[in-house]
Order: C-alpha cells, then structure tokens, then sequence
C-alpha cells in the first residue's frame, strides 16, 4: 500500500494512506515549525503555543468546546510538540471525520490567545517542566539532548525553562503564529477508511488561515559544529537509584551511516533477547531497564545510551555498555535478525491509523514526505552489515562521548 499524494486549494500538501477495513479515521496538521526556531528568550514558546492553541478559538470559545465535539463521537484530540515541528490530530469513527476536519481548521486558524489564558495555561506548563525534573529518567535524557547537540539549534530544550514560560505574553503567541502559522507552511496528513478524493473535498471546504508566506526554511547545521565540545554533567537529587545517558552526535538522517546507526540500534537493543538487556540485566543484574537507541533529525542526529543502577556500578555499566556496543558491530546473526524484526515492527505499525498518523508527520519533517511499509522495508534492506561496521568503527570513540549524570545526593561522581 502507498500513500496518495496532492496538494489542496490552500496550498497544503496532503497525504492519504487508505484502509479500507478499518472503523476509523485519523487526521492532522503539521506545522513546520519548532524548538529550534527560538530565538533568544522564546525557550519554549513553539511549545507553550501549542497548549494555547486549545484555549479557544473563534468558533470554539475554550477547550472543553474544542474536545466536546471529538469525544462525544467517541474520538480523542492531541498534538505534539519537537524540535521541528508541531503536530494536532484528531483520531475519529469514520461517520465524524468531516467533524475532525472542521475542529482542525478552526484550531488552526483562530485561536484567540487571550490574556487570562495565557496566565493560567503557563502555570500548567511550569507543572510540566516541574514534572521532568522530578523524573529522573526524563531530566537525565533532557540534559544528555544539550550536552550532546551542544549550541546547535537542536540542544534547545523542548519545554523551556521557568524563567521563559514565565515571561510570556499575549504578544509572545501572536509574533510566533503569525510567523510560522498558515497553510504554505502546514502539512496534512489522512489515515484510515477514506479516500484520497473523499478527504481532499471535505479538507477544501475549510479554511486554514491566512493565505501566503513561505515554507519555514533553516540553515542546515550539519555535524561537523566547531562549537560542540564533549562535556560530563553531574546533576544530585533525593533518589536511591543513579541515571546515566551518554552519547554521541551523529549526521543528518537522510546519509546511509545515520541509517546504519539506526539499524545497529536494533541490533543490540531490539528487546529482551537483544545483547543489551541480555548482558546487562540477565546475566550482570546491574539494572531494571536498559536501552539505545537514536534520535533522528534532519541535519543532525543523536545515538544514547540510558541506563538507571546502583551508583557503586555504574562504572561497570558504563564499561559493560561499551563492550556491547563495540563487539557486536560485525555480528551477522545479529544483522540478520534486526532485519527481520524490523520488518515485523513495520508491518504492525502499519495496522493502526493513529499510530501511521504520528509516524509520518514525523517522516515528512526529516524526510519530506512519508515512506510506504514496503519503501521503509527496502531502505532496511540496502543497509549492508559492513556499512553498519564500518560506521561504527568511525563514530563510536571514547573522545565523542557526552555523559550526563543523575545521580543519589552525595555520590562521588565527578564531571
């Protein structure tokens, strides 16, 4: 199956992925916009203003009005914020999807960004950021995200900090919609029962916004970034159990090495009878959970490591990590079976519209447009083990490696 591609009388590209066979429809707006767009004292405003965008609009006065219409059909609305774009969606039975359209449209085109509002919406996410730091799991992988991407534009923070949320205004949200909020720089994205036809005609009934302006277009900011420098960061909190995520930053995700390294990822971290948990927790029991994995953008991407354990091993963790990363990068059984299982992870992912739904809005903001299942499983299937090798060897050194720490008040840990 493919997905349908056309562009609608706003000038949005649309994207259809048909299924015949199921009850639902999910649908969303892609704004091509995020963390890294900030300029200096908007940390966390593409955020922040995507909770403003449920405050109300001029057909749907706040956000009880703005869910009412979805959840009464038995549907759910939620949207999401990275570090290049912001997604809303609406997940619907397949009799309310010109109801889904119709909230998306108003939600994108009027939001009313009153004061009161923003007042009150900006204490929740303070809360937000409040519960990161309470998580330690969630702080540790936050501050490895800045250490390792350094001053790119993709080591802000997602939420902000206290003192930016808390200095936002009426006029932060306004400066920020009118800069990046309208059609030519939205993408639309369908899934589930309904045609590329049957979609585009209910879509071109509504409107989105003002029309004009350009695609949002950033300066790509590749991997070799002189300001970048390896750093240790050693954050102490009332906890029992020590967190460490290290790692490293890796090219754009659109070069063959970025995908070896995605595929490696697999290889030694696919699940329980991967070598990482195998290693670490079953034979060593030095940890709960453990995991790698990278995080893929367009012009630069993150591998990392986490892992959560006793503080006294959290050398031998590190040591242990770092021997399965290092001695498995030519193990063809491993290479073969990460092929397989991502083939059968493709294949699920495909079977449910909401899911489809958020993994091609993030497809479309590092790729450009979606992959069909068959297109992802032949990318797969071109990575060749001595690529996967080979990348490695070239990007896994002790020189490369950012560390950050959280950690048992009192522990002797040193950046």
């Amino acid at each position: 199956m493919q997905f349908e591609h056309t562009v609608t009388n706003h000038g949005m590209p649309l994207y259809v992925y048909t299924m015949p066979s199921v009850m639902c429809t999910a649908v969303g707006v892609l704004a091509l916009t995020g963390t890294r767009d900030e300029g200096e004292g908007e940390s966390g405003l593409a955020h922040a203003l995507e909770h403003m965008m449920f405050q109300g609009n001029k057909d749907k006065v706040n956000s009880q009005e703005i869910s009412e219409d979805i959840e009464v059909n038995g549907g759910n609305v939620n949207a999401w914020t990275s570090k290049e774009g912001t997604f809303y969606y609406r997940t619907v039975p397949n009799n309310a999807f010109g109801t889904a359209v119709q909230s998306l449209a108003s939600q994108m085109r009027a939001p009313l960004f009153r004061e009161t509002d923003v007042e009150s919406e900006m204490k929740n996410v303070l809360e937000e950021i409040k519960k990161t730091q309470d998580n330690p799991a969630m702080l540790c992988r936050k501050n490895a995200s800045r250490l390792i991407f350094g001053d790119h534009p993709l080591g802000k923070d997602i939420l902000g900090s206290v003192e930016s949320v808390s200095s936002f205004t009426r006029d932060s949200f306004v400066s920020w919609y009118n800069r990046f909020y309208y059609p030519a720089n939205y993408a639309v994205v369908v899934v589930g029962n309904i045609t590329l036809a049957e979609a585009l005609e209910e879509i071109n009934q509504h409107s989105f916004g003002k029309m004009g302006g350009d695609l949002n277009k950033r300066e790509f900011v590749g991997y070799e970034n002189p300001s970048r420098t390896v750093a240790t960061e050693v954050v102490e909190r009332d906890i029992d159990q020590a967190h460490l995520c290290f790692g490293f930053p890796a090219g754009s995700a659109s070069i063959k090495e970025t995908h070896a390294l995605d595929m490696y990822s697999d290889m030694i971290s696919g699940g329980m009878s991967y070598p990482l948990f195998q290693e670490l927790r079953d034979k060593r029991g030095l940890c709960y959970s453990v995991g790698a994995g990278i995080s893929l953008f367009s012009d630069k991407s993150m591998f990392i490591f986490q892992i959560g354990t006793d503080v006294q091993r959290i050398d031998e963790a590190v040591k242990c990590i770092k021997d399965v990363m290092w001695s498995h990068r030519a193990d063809r059984g491993l290479y073969e079976k990460a092929q397989k299982m991502i083939a059968g992870q493709n294949a699920l992912r495909f079977c449910h519209p909401n899911v489809i739904l958020n993994h091609t809005a993030s497809e479309i903001l590092i790729s450009g447009s979606p992959k069909s299942p068959e297109e992802i499983v032949k990318e797969v299937q071109k990575i060749k083990l001595s690529t996967i090798t080979e990348t490695v060897e070239l990007y896994f050194s002790s020189d490369v490696l950012s560390y950050s720490y959280v950690v048992p008040k009192g522990a002797n840990i040193k950046a």
